[in-house]
């Protein structure tokens, strides 16, 4: 996996959600990310910036931009999610009752469960006017090939007559 960054500015539609994905996969090939990992991010961040222009709208009509990070090093793959809505830290929402049938389950919570459970680590902080979402997956480590020495069979065995 190749270290690298990138940031873009995001506007706050539903049509963004498809750039985010064409943007996470782009990223992911270009830096060699296992593609399960990149499918794994695109989800959750499908999900953040859905989550962000379908509430903004209600909360706040003044959200102007959704700022995307992606960071990955050797290890790990790093997503930064800011908008400047107003203060909403979705960590702390309920879990929901996944257990519970449709008609008894409280509407919504389900997306951020979903990235909860995806992702490594999720954060939430409030920065000035903002809020910032940084999630990480950590990147499997596969071990390098097992490389074999030259073969060696065994020496003949001398014949006897």
């Amino acid at each position: 996996m190749r270290p690298g960054s990138l940031s873009t500015k995001l506007n706050v539609h539903l049509r963004e959600t498809e750039l985010v994905g064409k943007i996470v996969r782009e990223f992911g090939q270009w830096h060699e990310v296992p593609e399960q990992m990149v499918f794994v991010v695109k989800l959750s961040l499908d999900e953040l910036v859905t989550n962000i222009v379908v509430h903004s709208a209600s909360r706040n009509p003044t959200v102007h931009e959704i700022v995307l990070r992606l960071h990955t090093n050797q290890h790990e793959l790093h997503a930064e999610v800011e908008d400047d809505g107003c203060a909403f830290n979705p960590l702390e929402l309920p879990e929901p009752d996944v257990n519970a049938t449709l008609q008894d389950r409280d509407p919504g919570g389900l997306g951020i469960h979903l990235v909860r459970s995806l992702m490594d680590r999720v954060n939430y902080r409030r920065v000035g006017h903002r809020n910032l979402l940084t999630l990480s997956k950590r990147i499997p480590q596969t071990a390098p090939p097992v490389c074999a020495g030259p073969s060696h069979s065994p020496s003949p065995s001398p014949i006897e007559p």
